[in-house]
């Protein structure tokens, strides 16, 4: 692409050349103006530029990147190359997952009992719902720019419908059961820091406020989210004048009717907040769900290998793939920018669009809102970020001058404050393109040797 050559401007010269007589004294733009050079031209010499620009902010680093115009790739560099990804490993695998179970999904947690007031228990009975949420959980989400306007459900809803059903007291209290997910709460191929540190909390098919039992500092509900959840809604029930006992883990009774429940909201609307707000609990539950949709116990392994094959079916290329969770926290997750490129033209489908829509906006929306104000990124770029120490990541849509598809990572030293310098000023030169800039002091002109 950017290899093609500058023979197309030599000929050109030698053209203008030979009619410049026919150009009036009269004419606003010189012979010899870079707006006289035909488009592709143009384009040959902006990409030209644009390669030199990444490479210049990319140098150091081991680094892949691919920009599209129309399809295109316009500029590219070791795009089969894979690399860690950090959290644009969201792309690849809610893509995936939206298409498995189809944008209109919705999760749907049930109370069941032996039939409204007169049970003495009931059980909580998760189904891997990613947004499940407590009104601290929701406020927490509110009070924070970058997860502001995701989508909930809302547990004390759930609540309100248990005792518009009857329920005044449950003497045995409320039994949990997340059965539909395995019980492992933690990928191990995490470190062990990110149980403490605010990066995720545990997963389970019943977990609300994304497993913290303080939404607003993200510690840690520990091992059992599902008690957590049970505790949660024992409080709500509380609230509302219902006396409750304990809370202790088992399953449903078979035949058990259904007191109450709650639907999620659409699973585009979920897959948008999780891309957006670039949320690793949502993004680990999606995985779990596609396993468990198949009607197997969910777990992360087979969840990968099941969003590994739908890649595959829709023309996605997972050379070098290496997934070992759906949120790209595993340091030993690898993906090419050439992957990442194919992943957002699924966005062009209707099944798959949040892939597109979803996306953070500069200024306005997600991980992007609080950055590149005051540039002309603002409303224009929508992308997927990726950030870890060592690690920028950004795959999405630039719409300047050009709309154009992008993907980049970088993998080296850094900390991650220079990680989001680097990715906004290889977005800030994307943008640019195309940008003319041919100078005739830079360019061998008729006549001269």
């Amino acid at each position: 692409m950017v290899g093609a050559t500058f023979i197309g401007i030599s000929v050109f010269w030698s053209h203008e050349e030979s009619s410049t007589s026919e150009v009036s004294a009269s004419s606003s733009t010189p012979v010899f103006s870079p707006r006289r050079l035909p488009a592709n031209i143009i384009d040959t010499a902006s990409a030209l530029r644009l390669k030199s620009q990444i490479e210049s902010v990319s140098d150091g680093s081991t680094s892949c990147f691919v920009v599209e115009d129309a399809g295109t790739a316009i500029v590219e560099s070791n795009p089969k190359i894979a690399l860690r990804p950090a959290s644009a490993m969201k792309l690849v695998s809610t893509a995936a997952v939206v298409d498995l179970l189809g944008p209109g999904y919705k999760f749907t947690t049930k109370v069941v009992g032996d039939s409204g007031s007169s049970s003495d228990s009931l059980t909580l009975i998760g189904a891997g719902d990613p947004v499940l949420s407590t009104p601290a959980g929701i406020a927490a989400i509110e009070g924070d720019p970058e997860r502001r306007g995701s989508a909930v459900t809302e547990l004390s809803i759930l609540a309100d419908r248990v005792v518009a059903a009857g329920v005044r007291s449950l003497p045995k209290g409320i039994v949990v059961d997340d059965h539909v997910f395995d019980e492992r709460r933690y990928n191990p191929a995490w470190p062990a820091s990110y149980r403490t540190d605010g990066e995720i909390g545990p997963i389970g098919a019943l977990s609300v406020d994304s497993g913290w039992s303080n939404p607003g500092a993200r510690t840690s509900t520990g091992e059992d989210p599902a008690l957590a959840a049970g505790l949660s809604l024992a409080k709500l029930l509380r609230d509302r004048g219902v006396k409750v006992g304990g809370v202790s883990s088992g399953r449903a009774a078979e035949g058990a009717e259904t007191v109450a429940d709650i639907d999620s909201p659409r699973l585009d609307e979920i897959v948008q907040s999780i891309l957006s707000a670039s949320n690793n609990h949502g993004s680990e539950m999606l995985v779990k769900a596609a396993s468990a949709n198949a009607g197997n116990t969910g777990s992360t392994a087979d969840g990968v290998e099941r969003i590994k094959r739908r890649l595959v079916r829709r023309g996605v290329s997972i050379d070098g793939l290496v997934m070992l969770d759906g949120s790209g926290l595993a340091r030993q997750d690898a993906v090419s920018c050439r992957t990442l490129t194919e992943v957002l033209h699924l966005g062009e489908r209707r099944k798959t669009q949040v892939i597109k829509s979803g996306l953070a906006i500069a200024g306005v929306r997600g991980t992007l809102a609080p950055r590149l104000a005051g540039t002309e990124l603002v409303g224009h770029l929508v992308a997927k970020t990726g950030t870890l120490n060592g690690v920028s990541a950004l795959a999405g849509h630039l719409d300047v001058r050009r709309p154009l598809l992008f993907a980049l990572i970088l993998n080296g030293s850094f900390s991650e404050q220079q990680a989001y310098a680097k990715r906004e000023a290889i977005a800030k030169a994307i943008s640019r393109f195309p940008d003319a800039p041919i100078s005739l002091d830079g360019l061998p002109l008729p006549g001269n040797p």
